[in-house]
């Protein structure tokens, strides 16, 4: 089942618009999928997002058939009515920017085909979020977490060498995980071009030690690996993020890894621990194949909170006047 076709089954407030406002919205979708490369996850939640949205024109406007015509004459009034609605629900802000967002991107949708115009929704402006830092695993936790006999102790040997081979490259070389799952095994090599978010491409270097964990891993796989996905299961299949995760998730009791451990963990370790030890804003942007450098620079923030903790346990004037 494709995406849109899953959308439109979930959503079943879409089965109550009229058939023009059902096509865009279709039109849209596929413009998400196939132009933009989004994730089949945030297709799912902008889908329902929109679907929210046009739920609360229904019942504030009490049309019970949305058109495009509907749409074009939204008033400012009526956008904001739909946010302060949300906000009364106790929807956190971060979700009610992500709804924002979502029908923003469907609105320009529709202008870029002249079916509204976009005064109205571009006076709107997404709540304020306050500031989440990324939460990195201490350097010590997890190197000696790469160096364990082993995760689990009745996994088959070449399972843990997988997911050692797995983890160290996540590590050290900030991929996402779905990008590391999508490598195959003849792209492995000592640089390796990654198609990230957007389809923008990049160059990921590959560490001599994720390179000699790789190899072990292969060569103890009972499956060959030669024209498949680098990292399989036990039956030979491709892994999926969900399956890492919920593995790290058991092992975050078993070998007291921190409760934020996990696949996108390892990504901000390796941001946080290269700013960290002197790597400089531009390289690190590059290495996790960021378009705006103000995603990496959070990354400083954190190394610049810890700096402030050390500096209050740490300076001589510290419990003087306490």
């Amino acid at each position: 089942m494709t995406p849109i076709n899953s959308l439109l089954k979930i959503n079943k407030v879409y089965e109550n618009i009229d058939e023009d406002l059902r096509s865009a919205l279709i039109s849209w979708i596929a413009e998400l999928r196939d132009q933009r490369s989004y994730s089949n996850h945030t297709l799912s939640s902008y889908g329902r997002d929109v679907g929210n949205f046009i739920n609360f024109l229904m019942a504030h406007l009490g049309d019970g058939n949305l058109s495009l015509q509907t749409l074009q004459e939204l008033k400012i009034a009526d956008f904001r009515s739909w946010l302060s609605e949300r906000i009364r629900a106790q929807i956190s802000a971060r979700s009610n920017v992500r709804a924002l967002s979502a029908v923003k991107s469907f609105f320009h949708h529709l202008a870029k085909h002249n079916f509204v115009g976009l005064d109205a929704i571009n006076a709107i402006h997404r709540p304020k979020l306050a500031t989440l830092l990324p939460k990195p695993i201490n350097e010590d936790a997890i190197l000696n977490f790469l160096n364990l006999e082993y995760f689990f102790e009745n996994d088959l040997s070449w399972i843990t060498l997988r997911d050692r081979a797995l983890y160290t490259m996540l590590y050290s070389t900030g991929m996402r995980i779905n990008e590391a799952l999508n490598l195959k095994k003849i792209d492995v090599q000592s640089e390796i071009k990654i198609c990230g978010k957007g389809k923008k491409d990049r160059v990921v270097v590959v560490l001599p030690i994720a390179l000699e964990r790789i190899r072990q891993y292969a060569d103890a796989c009972p499956y060959d690996l030669s024209k498949k996905y680098l990292f399989v299961g036990l039956r030979g299949k491709k892994l999926h993020a969900s399956y890492v995760d919920n593995r790290l998730q058991k092992l975050r009791t078993i070998h007291n890894l921190p409760d934020h451990a996990s696949a996108h963990a390892f990504r901000h370790s390796f941001a946080t621990h290269l700013i960290k030890n002197g790597a400089d804003l531009r390289s690190v942007q590059e290495l996790l194949g960021h378009e705006s450098l103000s995603s990496t620079q959070i990354y400083t923030k954190i190394d610049d909170e810890n700096l402030l903790k050390v500096y209050a346990k740490t300076h001589p004037l510290e419990g003087i006047g306490k």
